[in-house]
């Protein structure tokens, strides 16, 4: 407050000043008194430098508040301003301008932090007068079967692009065999769409595998082994094609596992292929590897169950089941296996 009360007169006395001094210079002698007309050249421009820099001061202290950063480039913009404009006319003002729009260019450099705020609250009941809708609890392929709203199918169908290709497979499959003509379209095309997508950037790793060395070539052959593991989603369902894609993942899965022999997810990935081609004795020794390098019992045991049941190798199998944690027995569906069998 008090720095206001005395930068507003401060501010007017200075303005006169420079009333007066461009009063003298423009040759207004009939409202000035004689000795201000003695006054030289060095002395009103000496007077003209003070009041200016007084005035920048008085100013910075004003807009304290409302031009928040460095105090000390403020000023000097003000005094500037103030000295050159009444010798330069435009020019001063182009320059003057020129500083403050850097001045503000650098001031609005400041980080941006998150404000979180917490999410409305939601009525618990249905306004009055609104229709409650009834919860569809089946499954999208169970939907596609049996759902006679082509509209609200065709838009679910649509969504799925969001889905990754592995889970949004199955359904686009099931809508190719949709009977409405429209959804059956959009799903082929998603699914051609998909396909290509994915050759595409098995192409475009292994130009990137050819270039690389090590750990990071490693890396490169387990995500194209991922791709075709992909892709054997959208065209297992033809012999030929299913055979081709196993292939071509098992060869990426050994070549990532010679590059690291520590590489958990691919002895994972490679035990999951054996298990597709049916060799069953590589895909528990697969697993049984990934165990070995830090993989949880409980997600690898299953699949080491499954290739056990497969050779009928049921003493092992009730082992195997019998050795999982309690917590993982009791979900469903597996409990009613372990429960059968352990």
């Amino acid at each position: 407050m008090l720095r206001n009360l005395l930068g507003i007169p401060l501010l007017c006395v200075a303005l006169a000043i420079e009333f007066a001094i461009a009063v003298i210079l423009i040759g207004g002698t009939e409202y000035l008194p004689q000795a201000a007309l003695s006054i030289s050249t060095t002395t009103l421009l000496s007077v003209h430098i003070a009041v200016s820099l007084v005035a920048a001061l008085c100013i910075s202290v004003l807009l304290k508040n409302l031009i928040p950063g460095n105090r000390k480039l403020l000023i000097l913009f003000l005094f500037l301003t103030g000295v050159f404009v009444p010798f330069l006319g435009a020019a001063g003002c182009w320059l003057s301008m020129t500083f403050g729009a850097i001045m503000a260019q650098h001031r609005h450099k400041e980080n941006v932090f998150w404000q979180f705020t917490d999410n409305a609250d939601l009525p618990f009941a249905a306004p009055v007068g609104r229709p409650v809708p009834k919860l569809d609890s089946r499954g999208f392929i169970e939907q596609l079967a049996f759902d006679n709203d082509a509209e609200k199918l065709y838009n679910k169908v649509v969504a799925s692009r969001h889905i990754r290709d592995s889970q949004s497979g199955p359904i686009l499959k099931s809508a190719v065999t949709n009977k409405n003509e429209r959804i059956r379209l959009v799903a082929y095309q998603m699914l051609d769409k998909k396909v290509s997508n994915l050759n595409k950037e098995i192409q475009r790793l292994e130009a990137e595998a050819r270039r690389s060395s090590g750990l990071a070539k490693s890396n490169i052959h387990l995500q194209i082994c991922n791709n075709y593991w992909e892709l054997l989603t959208l065209e297992g369902d033809e012999p030929v094609a299913r055979e081709q894609l196993l292939a071509n993942a098992e060869d990426q899965a050994l070549s990532a596992i010679e590059l690291q022999g520590t590489s958990v997810n691919a002895h994972f990935l490679l035990g999951q292929i054996y298990l597709k081609q049916g060799v069953t004795g590589k895909a528990a020794t697969a697993f049984e590897q990934a165990q070995k390098l830090g993989m949880s019992k409980d997600k690898v045991i299953p699949y080491i169950a499954e290739a056990v049941f497969i050779e009928r190798d049921f003493k092992k199998l009730r082992h195997l089941l019998s050795n999982l944690d309690p917590a993982f027995r009791a979900y469903p569906p597996f409990s009613n296996v372990v429960e059968f069998w352990a």
